[in-house]
């Protein structure tokens, strides 16, 4: 009986298709022997969701696009635009006259790791570890070929910023078109290479040449970022080969304003005397996490983020003597930088200069020292006098010529200041140095701030032009050639 039942299904099973309903399509299996049913799944249609693939490896980036993560880490945070399996960084989204406007990265985290491994074998593999690498490793994947990438972490940064909103973004146009910003990246080294090439060189180890390795295994990694092979526990941090920037941790950009200010939310009042007790130490507790906070984020540049953590000081802090906003606390003047910082040089300077004066400087000091800070710390030339200007330029020539790091616009810029500035700016006490001393400055800074920025055709300009005696550049070569090794002979 039970085979009869059988039977009869199956005649109308076949009865169905016969009367034109088509079977459940199949995908023909590849070349490689691979199914062909991956993009059906769930699995399939989501590869390039990034709400999947939020820690993703930048092994796509070139040398190029590591420069820009870099130069743009160095002073605001990184946001991205992150569509299916692309990601690009996303340049305009920052406010060039506040450096990080919308927070910074905190100093490198170092760790003792070790050298990972991770394989690809087939696509739902790619998409799952590498979704970045889909569009050029796709189709070798699908083919059948699987890779080997190996990698080091040496360190992390993260940013200042838990959270980043729409709001708080909506000021600056291009911010429009980021979808995420860079919570935190990892450096490190890897290498990525075909695990058919990785098995024909006998005696490899794997794509990064891990230690013993034959050097056929070097060859055989078709992306790297950095070098795996210098990778070694403690001394990795010390060897630039290991600080490559090679996996990014992506936040979405929230539709609200985001998170200026660090900490958990406050708990429902407790109207007894012990909820009451409690609610003191509680605040007091906090008062010093955003205290800490507001520390830590000025030190990460973060001055905006700084500003929203002693705000949040002040209103937990029931002594009034300690606000941030009281000239005679401590912490007016790290106040009073950060408010230069984001662009509020009247304010900031107002309160460093009721500061000086809560502490006793004599007024002359209590000019000169506001004035030097103000052109140190202040953003852009409102609310800036022309001397506060010129010490500014002359701070850039100096950190040029004995730090580097200055490029040669920057160089030439300050230079062409200082010479419209000289003859305006006179000093009015002795204690006044910067300006006192300007002609013997002008006559090396810039020029040691050309040469190391590596244009030794205009540093030596700059050096005939400040020349005293005017000398020939027969007679003048051989000092420049000793002050600016760098520049000798070129």
């Amino acid at each position: 009986m039970k085979s009869t039942h059988i039977a009869l299904a199956m005649l109308l099973l076949g009865s169905t298709f016969a009367c034109g309903a088509s079977a459940p399509a199949v995908a023909p299996e590849r070349a490689s022997g691979q199914s062909g049913l991956m993009g059906g799944t769930f699995a399939g249609q989501n590869a390039c969701n990034p709400k999947n693939h939020e820690r993703p490896f930048v092994i796509e980036w070139d040398g190029t696009d590591m420069s820009l993560l870099e130069s743009v880490a160095a002073y605001d945070v990184v946001f991205a635009s992150y569509k299916g399996c692309e990601l690009k960084i996303v340049d305009g989204c920052r406010d060039d006259s506040v450096k990080a406007r919308f927070g910074a990265y905190r100093p490198v985290e170092w760790t003792s790791g070790s050298v990972e491994r991770i394989e690809v074998r087939n696509e739902g593999e790619l998409f799952a570890k590498l979704p970045l690498g889909a569009a050029s490793l796709g189709g070798r994947v699908r083919a059948g070929e699987s890779f080997l990438m190996e990698y080091f972490v040496a360190g992390t940064r993260t940013s200042t910023r838990q959270s980043m909103g729409r709001k708080e973004l909506a000021a600056v146009p291009a911010c429009k078109e980021a979808t995420h910003y860079v919570y935190a990246y990892n450096l490190g080294a890897f290498a990525l290479g075909s695990q058919r090439s990785i098995k024909g060189d006998v005696g490899a180890r794997g794509p990064g040449g891990a230690a013993g390795a034959a050097s056929s295994s070097e060859r055989s990694a078709e992306k790297r970022g950095g070098n795996l092979s210098v990778c070694r526990g403690d001394s990795a941090t010390e060897v630039s080969g290991c600080k490559t920037p090679i996996r990014l941790t992506l936040r979405p950009i929230d539709d609200g304003q985001g998170d200026l200010v660090a900490g958990p939310e406050a708990a429902p009042p407790d109207a007894s005397l012990a909820g009451k007790i409690q609610a003191e130490r509680s605040a007091a507790t906090n008062a010093e996490g955003h205290l800490r906070a507001a520390e830590e984020k000025a030190l990460a540049h973060d001055d905006t983020g700084a500003l929203a953590e002693y705000d949040a000081y002040d209103k937990l802090e029931p002594d009034a003597a300690k606000h941030s906003t009281n000239p005679a606390s401590k912490l007016s003047q790290p106040r009073a930088v950060a408010l230069m910082k984001v662009g509020k040089c009247e304010a900031g300077r107002e309160l460093y200069r009721k500061s000086l004066e809560k502490m006793g400087f004599p007024p002359a000091s209590v000019d000169t020292v506001t004035s030097d800070t103000v052109a140190r710390s202040c953003t852009g030339l409102k609310g800036i006098t022309p001397r506060e200007e010129l010490v500014r330029a002359m701070k850039v020539l100096h950190d040029g010529h004995y730090l580097g790091g200055v490029d040669p616009k920057a160089c030439q810029a300050a230079f062409a200041t200082a010479k419209r500035l000289e003859s305006q700016v006179k000093w009015q006490a002795d204690s006044d140095v910067d300006v006192m001393l300007l002609p013997e400055r002008l006559a090396d800074y810039p020029a040691g701030c050309l040469a190391r920025a590596g244009d030794c055709k205009a540093a030596f300009a700059a050096f005939k032009e400040r020349d005293s005696r005017h000398r020939a550049d027969a007679a003048l070569r051989p000092d420049f050639d000793r002050k600016y090794t760098t520049c000798a002979g070129k």
